[in-house]
């Protein structure tokens, strides 16, 4: 039973939720406002870029999309295989639509998404708390995928252009989080329990989540094939990103597409709301402006992007939903 205190926070943490993305949306408004205002006459060059884009291109990046969601799945599979569960491909691809079009509608949807994945997989006997776990994991493999191609691309960005700081700061950033939370998860399992100050901070089924975890006796080496499965992803992210450049015209080498992607994962971690949208977009194009592409183009090849990366999957995620719900009702119905 809730006690007095954590009744009387919940109402003060919605608040808090609810100012955070309301002064988040003025403070996205006021960039993009920025932006255009410091980019008007080279932004009014889309149109001219728009009109050459090839289709040919925009499609080619949307068959990277769908290669993408497999290797997702499949990346998914190998975590879920190691703790003993076997799950179709097809409904891990939904669940994680159906979570990522929640996680873009809803401010901080990040637990939103998981929980959406978990009731999905308990359809399949997974456990809730391996669910969880197959989840922490699944972003761990993804912050160590983002260092593992990053310390490479800064060394090329260092010798053969010259270095933005943006890519600096997200790189040390992401390695500070992505330490911390490596500490922290590899401590609570070695001790088997949360560390004294983060435990007497959360609820007492983390401690259950803990226990579970470490039943698996999960050992580096089990990791490595999520991580390289992790990396194929990113690469695949990196060459749609490059393949919507090529679509309005710009024939720049690989280089600056993987760059602007590195920091869209950037951006996707440290922005809490709504899937980073607008912000993220906002990253790609400074980007890929700050490595020598124009503006107009640069924002052409962003929206061709963001089409296949956050739209498309969006929408099938919420026509999912709107047919799992659809079909349970009518089976509540039928009973």
């Amino acid at each position: 039973m809730d006690s007095p205190e954590s009744r009387e926070t919940r109402p003060t943490l919605s608040l808090i939720k609810q100012l955070f993305s309301v002064l988040w949306i003025v403070v996205l408004a006021v960039l993009i406002a920025v932006y255009i205002t410091m980019h008007w006459q080279e932004l009014h060059q889309m149109d001219a870029v728009l009109a050459r884009t090839q289709p040919r291109w925009i499609l080619s990046a949307g068959v990277l999309e769908i290669l993408i969601l497999f290797l997702t799945a499949r990346t998914y599979q190998s975590i879920l295989l190691r703790l003993g569960h076997q799950v179709p491909a097809y409904a891990i691809i939904s669940a994680y639509l159906r979570g990522l079009s929640a996680a873009a509608v809803i401010p901080f949807g990040g637990p939103v998404s998981v929980i959406i994945f978990t009731r999905a997989l308990a359809k399949r006997d997974v456990p809730m708390n391996d669910a969880v776990y197959t989840s922490a994991l699944m972003s761990l493999s993804g912050f160590a995928s983002f260092l593992v191609l990053m310390l490479p691309l800064l060394t090329l960005l260092y010798f053969t252009s010259n270095l933005p700081a943006l890519f600096v700061i997200a790189t040390l950033a992401l390695v500070v989080v992505f330490g911390g939370a490596l500490g922290i998860f590899a401590l609570a399992l070695k001790l088997g329990r949360a560390p004294g100050w983060i435990a007497r901070r959360v609820p007492a089924y983390v401690g259950a989540f803990i226990r579970q975890a470490r039943s698996h006796q999960l050992r580096p080496r089990d990791m490595v094939t999520p991580l390289l499965l992790s990396i194929c992803v990113d690469l695949c992210g990196a060459m749609m990103l490059y393949t919507a450049l090529v679509s309005v015209g710009k024939h720049s080498g690989i280089l600056p597409a993987f760059a602007a992607y590195q920091v869209e994962m950037f951006f996707n971690v440290v922005t809490p709301l709504f899937q980073g949208f607008g912000i993220t977009d906002l990253s790609i194009a400074v980007a890929l402006n700050n490595l020598g592409i124009a503006v107009s183009t640069a924002a052409t090849a962003t929206i061709v992007y963001r089409l296949w990366d956050l739209w498309v999957p969006m929408l099938a995620g919420a026509t999912l939903h709107l047919a799992h719900r659809r079909y349970f009702a009518r089976r509540s119905h039928s009973v």
